[in-house]
């Protein structure tokens, strides 16, 4: 039988080759994938007998083709962390996470609430069955989930929460209420059980009926020949109120130990691809943004359950 007749499929990128094509997209696909991973340049990529050209020209034959993932041939229930990334003009990524394994991504423009219903429509099609949702507080995931997933449980990022406030507050506030509100803040991350959860928020409610009405003061100016106010500790004002509106949200995995508190993870990955993608700005948009599909696919589920 002539190589030409004989098919295979590969578990890496999901397409039928004949033998010969096989060998030869195997054999560049290694390197590829080694590139790709590690962030090496190619000019620093030195594989004996192959030319940095003949790489370069095959290595865009990936990039030009994005991974296809495929659906689940049996439904299964998951804890789902998601987060997106911007990469400059590049644009922002999407990413979802279950444990420790990468599930889904995508490439946007922007980080809206339109395309993180794209996102969740797409985990439902390939047969993902979402149990709960661990994500910042951004107001297009927020309400995403309430239009996809209403009655799920929706746990705020505890680390989000807290630095956000701790970036409001500032490490030192010259003020006792500024004072008071951080060393709640600063607790946030540190609650692990529900006796835990009890002091955090009669704590709250304590500093609430102390300070409340500090947080409501305001200062009066002029403005265009008008008068005009603002409040006086505005960055105060907001740490609380947010803190506060977050509350029916920042405790989920208490009940469910499945359900993750953070985002962590994702974050780590942000940082490490955000590097590699630095290395290779050479490539124009349209294979940066390939780069990334590639990049997540290479560290999902689909290649490392193979």
């Amino acid at each position: 039988m002539s190589n030409k007749l004989v098919r295979f499929k590969c578990k890496v990128c999901f397409k039928t080759f004949t033998l010969r094509k096989i060998n030869n997209k195997h054999r560049y696909f290694k390197f590829f994938r080694t590139w790709v991973s590690s962030g090496v340049p190619l000019n620093a990529l030195r594989v004996p007998g192959i030319s940095e050209r003949t790489l370069t020209r095959n290595f865009h034959r990936y990039l030009d083709t994005p991974t296809v993932l495929p659906k689940l041939v049996v439904p299964r229930e998951i804890n789902l962390k998601c987060d997106g990334k911007y990469f400059g003009r590049t644009g922002c990524t999407l990413v979802f996470k279950e444990n420790k394994n990468i599930i889904f991504w995508q490439f946007f423009d922007r980080e809206n609430y339109h395309n993180y219903i794209y996102c969740f429509s797409r985990l439902i099609e390939m047969g993902y069955i979402v149990k709960s949702i661990t994500s910042d507080k951004h107001g297009s995931v927020v309400g995403a989930v309430k239009t996809m997933f209403p009655g799920t449980p929706h746990q705020y990022c505890l680390v989000h929460i807290q630095r956000r406030r701790q970036t409001l507050l500032t490490q030192k506030p010259e003020t006792i209420s500024g004072l008071s509100l951080l060393e709640i803040v600063r607790f946030v991350n540190k609650i692990k059980t529900e006796s835990d959860k009890k002091i955090f928020i009669n704590w709250f409610h304590r500093y609430e009926d102390r300070f409340g009405n500090i947080l409501k003061q305001r200062t009066y100016g002029t403005k265009d020949n008008g008068q005009t106010w603002w409040y006086t500790h505005k960055n105060q004002r907001l740490a609380f109120n947010t803190l506060k509106s977050s509350l029916n949200n920042m405790f989920f995995y208490l009940e469910d130990n499945n359900i993750p508190k953070d985002t962590n993870g994702l974050e780590a990955e942000f940082t490490h691809l955000k590097t590699k993608l630095n290395m290779h700005r050479g490539l124009s948009k349209c294979r940066r943004e390939n780069y990334v599909y590639w990049y997540w696919f290479l560290k999902s589920i689909y290649v490392n359950r193979s």
